[in-house]
């Protein structure tokens, strides 16, 4: 499948896959006669995996790594060796550390924001709250 046709079924643009190439999450396709790029169904699914992953908060730097990880050969049985599973429990781990503290950060904004309202709440002429803290020194 051309570009156009990737892009399309991955629902994303054709500079991002062309980003993606040159980052090296995407492979570079092999390029048909005419010189288009060409390619394949296990390459819709890269990006899909890609796409996910960044859904999921991963920054492009672990998505590469998760990649590399992901496509690792199983051994048999269908199972991914110990070290990579290791590898992509220690990347899951690191990202869910950052979106705790996100979560921590987001609702001390909340509870700043839900003592704003508080205090401005039914005041006829409210007085600004950054002043108020002023007017008291």
């Amino acid at each position: 499948m051309r570009i156009g046709d990737l892009a399309a079924r991955a629902g994303v643009n054709i500079q991002t896959l062309r980003f993606y190439e040159r980052k090296g999450i995407l492979r570079q396709p092999p390029r048909t006669t005419s010189g288009y790029r060409a390619y394949s169904e296990s390459d819709l699914s890269s990006v899909l995996f890609v796409r996910r992953c960044q859904l999921i908060g991963f920054r492009l730097k672990e998505i590469r790594q998760l990649a590399e990880l992901h496509s690792e050969e199983c051994g048999p049985q269908g199972r991914r060796s110990a070290q990579a599973r290791r590898g992509i429990q220690t990347i899951a781990r690191e990202r869910l550390r950052i979106i705790d503290e996100q979560i921590e950060t987001l609702r001390g904004m909340r509870s700043q924001l839900v003592g704003l309202l508080n205090e401005t709440d039914g005041e006829p002429d409210p007085v600004c709250p950054f002043r108020k803290s002023e007017q008291n020194s």
